[in-house]
């Protein structure tokens, strides 16, 4: 780039596992580390409430009024503060802007009543786990838990018994009476049906009573009825009874077979399988062990008739199938998937899946492509269609786009199925430009969409101090702004190109072109084919390939605007054997290419031999620098690492068009010295190489030989192996 940006690879294995760790610790994810199992979606934006809320709110319709909106009850239940419940109480204010609390206000006093001890309740209750909290505080309540208690257990109100039961067993239980929960509820919850809501709200604080009174293994089945997995691990892990992750998953399904909670646990459990901890060892055929039985839970699980959506299971265990290298049976299963009882959420996910699957296995023919061809367009209205905010604003920043950092599912899957598997297979069957195509969508769809990236500038202020300031700039304007780049000249694509050889390159941009079939179109639509960008890549790569004649006709075809915008720039004159600084020209390539071409057509006409010397000297120092002082001729990046999206990189001092060139400015030199019959050309020649000793003993009456006797104390010869060396 600009300059040699090198920095320190240092292994942090045991903080990010398998991810490649690069300068300031920043972890970089390889395309094959993204995760691809998805039953359950973290970061949901349903601003719906919680299904048990959900239900809640319905019984309280129930005993109200069917025309009141369960909005507005969830709002009075759940979110009014006691304070305002309070004053209502005091004035009992029939006219209320919130329907419920008008309604029990005026008609029901007994559920205001309840609805007052329910808040006053869960207000002591938050005041006394603060951190804060000191027994001798006053918490300003209008009861005490020991009364809270008391008022509930002694309301006998059949239609809201079981309403302050609930409340009874939450205030003895932060009082730490858990063996008056524990016979609250042997005496008088346990007969209420199994499925009333309140017993199973009542449930939980039961078994962290008999946890806390030693019997951690009586408490399972209640964590087990709330698919609370967590909780079994971590209590079982503490007794004498240890279960694993799928043993937990099995007893949850024994007795919740539909818990939101399975597929969290689910969802972590085969992520952990998905991408394994490569720094801790772990125990295989334990592993290989859980797989099995989770893989028959699948299986058990796909088939119960109280399973909400079985399509789920079957997607699972096609996924553990796949895992372990099984794809006829992944296959199998996944058919099995495709045709269950499902949702919208599974069904894109066994989708996802099935792409993965053909992409691994399909021959790369016509057919596939075809199959992929619609593949791509469904996964293309994926991301366009589900971008979010956050998303857009992630991806405008760029800090984990550079990175490679997971932070949109969709777009990840892309990265995942294209770069890791059909490339590389697109490549080993020798359609290198389809794969170029394929990377080049990978790499940009996401940022094409968002149609936007943010800049740091830096900016003077008027006490001439310097500060930075974040822009965001349309990607044309970006891509054409003097702003450093990284991301286009360090992704995969780029990367790919770059290390694919000439010819691969110069037929990809012949593609994109003049594309000759919809596949072709749609993937040059869909990922960065601006003519200077690729123009550029091809002229360079020419340059690299000694191909001057063809570099010109590429290079020549960038723009103005554009070159100035490149990464590189010519920090010294490529003709000069001596460092020699240069005023560093926009167009410094083109120039370059221009020179070298001539100078390749004037030795191929010139006879005679002195002339002939000269101008193979000269072409041999050109190509030279190229490769050493001048890089930035034919290279983007100088090293083997630098801060990029793809950050291991080739050690170019060992590429084969280095050596090459670096053989032929070797071989010319030595041609051009035995063409030398003029000995103030052999002069010339020799001091230009700084080869003094020579000067002086073989051409001591020449001008150059007189200069250097006259001038040089200690005299030595820098061979044709050093022409450009620093």
């Amino acid at each position: 780039m600009k300059r040699s940006i090198r920095f320190l690879a240092v292994s942090l294995a045991a903080l990010f596992t398998s991810h490649e760790v690069a300068a300031c610790w920043e972890p970089w994810y390889a395309p094959e580390e993204y995760y691809m199992y998805r039953v359950y979606e973290p970061d949901s934006a349903d601003p719906s409430p919680l299904r048990e809320d959900e239900e809640n709110c319905r019984e309280w319709q129930r005993l109200t009024s069917p025309d009141i909106p369960t909005a507005d009850i969830y709002q009075a239940v759940y979110k009014m503060p006691l304070e305002e419940l309070e004053r209502v109480e005091t004035h009992r204010m029939g006219k209320h802007d919130n329907p419920f609390v008008a309604w029990i206000a005026q008609r029901d006093t007994a559920l205001l009543d309840f609805l007052l001890l329910a808040k006053t309740n869960e207000y002591i209750r938050l005041k006394r786990n603060s951190r804060w909290y000191y027994p001798s505080m006053k918490i300003g309540a209008r009861m005490t838990f020991e009364e809270v208690a008391e008022h509930a257990l002694s309301n006998r109100e059949p239609r809201l018994r079981d309403r302050y039961l609930l409340q009874a067993v939450r205030a003895l239980f932060t009082l730490g009476r858990y063996e008056s929960c524990i016979d609250l509820w042997e005496s008088e919850v346990s007969r209420l049906p199994a499925d009333n809501l309140m017993r199973r709200l009542i449930e939980p604080y039961i078994a962290g009573a008999e946890v806390r009174t030693g019997q951690a293994e009586k408490a399972l089945p209640y964590f087990a009825r709330t698919g609370d997995v967590g909780s079994i691990l971590f209590y079982t892990g503490q007794g004498s009874k240890n279960v694993s992750t799928v043993d937990a998953l099995s007893l949850v399904c024994q007795y919740a077979p539909n818990s939101p909670y399975i597929t969290q646990t689910l969802q972590s459990y085969i992520r952990s399988l998905e991408v394994p901890d490569t720094f801790y060892p772990c125990d295989t055929a334990a592993i290989r062990a859980e797989k099995a039985k989770l893989h028959d839970l699948c299986m058990k699980m796909a088939r119960n008739k109280e399973t909400e959506v079985p399509a789920m299971w079957y997607y699972t265990a096609a996924f553990l199938s796949g895992l372990d290298g099984e794809t006829s049976q992944a296959y199998r299963l996944l058919r099995l998937a495709e045709r269950a009882r499902s949702n919208p959420f599974i069904d894109a996910s066994i989708k996802v899946f099935r792409i993965y699957l053909d992409a691994r296995t399909q021959p790369c023919n016509r057919a596939y492509e075809r199959r992929l061809f619609q593949q791509l367009e469904w996964l293309d209205k994926q991301i366009a269609n589900r971008l979010t905010e956050p998303v857009r604003d992630e991806t405008t920043h760029g800090y984990k786009l550079i990175r490679c950092a997971s932070f949109y599912y969709w777009n990840d899957m892309m990265r995942r199925i294209v770069l890791s598997e059909v490339c590389p297979r697109m490549l080993k069957a020798g359609k290198t430009t389809r794969a170029l195509q394929l990377a080049n969508m990978a790499d940009n769809r996401l940022l094409g969409v968002v149609g936007k990236q943010e800049v740091t500038l830096v900016t003077t202020d008027e006490n001439g101090d310097s500060r930075f300031v974040q822009q965001v700039l349309p990607l044309d304007k970006y891509r054409y702004s003097g702003e450093f780049n990284a991301y286009d000249y360090s992704n995969h694509f780029f990367e790919m190109i770059d290390s694919l050889g000439t010819d691969a390159a110069i037929a990809y941009v012949r593609r994109v072109q003049r594309p000759q079939t919809a596949f072709d179109r749609f993937l040059n639509a869909r990922g960065y084919t601006g003519n200077d960008y690729l123009n550029d890549i091809a002229g360079t790569q020419c340059l690299r390939a000694m191909r001057y004649g063809e570099a010109i006709g590429y290079l020549g075809a960038v723009s103005e605007a554009y070159k100035r915008h490149l990464n590189v720039e010519a920090k010294y004159d490529p003709f000069a054997v001596r460092a020699t600084s240069t005023e560093n020209p926009a167009d410094f390539k083109f120039a370059f290419a221009r020179e070298m071409h001539s100078l390749e057509q004037n030795m191929q006409t010139t006879r005679e031999p002195n002339r002939k010397a000269r101008l193979m000297v000269r072409y041999a120092i050109g190509l030279r620098n190229s490769f050493d002082r001048c890089w930035s001729l034919t290279q983007y990046y100088r090293g083997s690492c630098y801060w990029g999206q793809v950050c291991e990189k080739r050690d170019w001092e060992n590429d084969r068009y280095t050596r090459a060139a670096l053989a032929r400015a070797e071989a010319l030199v030595r041609q051009a010295t035995d063409l030398i019959t003029d000995d103030e050309t052999g002069a010339d020649i020799h001091y230009t190489l700084c080869n003094f000793r020579t000067v002086a003993r073989r051409y001591p009456h020449t001008q150059k030989g007189k200069l250097v006797r006259g001038h040089c104390d200690h005299l030595a010869d820098y061979h044709a192996e050093k022409v450009g060396r620093r």
